[in-house]
């Protein structure tokens, strides 16, 4: 059964030297593994219970770094998983758009990100997918891409 993961943030050390780590690829065998299914699970419900309401997040929010995370897609409002993502903006513009993060708390600054984005990822059975987003899906994959690089979106302001 799934249980809801401590969230790393960065007024602690150990924390923010994680959350600075870039992850690495999820293997093709770590798919089929009980461990890897439930971080899966693990990190849904920790977003899903968020002290803060959470547009999304990331493994490396909960000390795990690989390239996995969930958004809460603003169109169907139903959460998504991305595995292993490649993302490349879509055209040139760009939108500033207030952000706050679970591993930041009580922060809320303007990032300027692109406002449309194609990702190219990996679903939970390993099968890649290529789709486009736009406005606030389009931010939150930036965002989220960012916490895989090791990036805090405090360090875009």
């Amino acid at each position: 059964m799934a249980k809801a993961l401590r969230i790393l943030k960065i007024d602690k050390d150990d924390d923010e030297k994680s959350l600075r780590t870039p992850s690495t690829i999820v293997k093709e065998e770590e798919f089929d593994s009980k461990e890897f299914k439930t971080l899966l699970d693990d990190l849904l419900l920790t977003a899903k219970l968020s002290e803060e309401p959470a547009g999304g997040i990331a493994s490396p929010q909960v000390g795990i770094n690989k390239r996995v995370f969930y958004i809460l897609d603003y169109d169907t409002n139903e959460w998504k998983l991305f595995i292993n993502p490649q993302m490349e903006p879509i055209g040139f513009i760009k939108s500033s758009t207030e952000e706050s993060c679970l591993s930041v708390p009580n922060r809320e600054e303007k990032v300027l990100r692109y406002k449309k984005i194609k990702i190219k990822y990996q679903d939970k059975n390993a099968k890649w997918h290529t789709e486009k987003y736009s406005d606030l899906n389009a931010i939150t994959i930036q965002h989220e891409i960012d916490h895989l690089d090791g990036v805090l979106f405090i360090d875009r302001v």
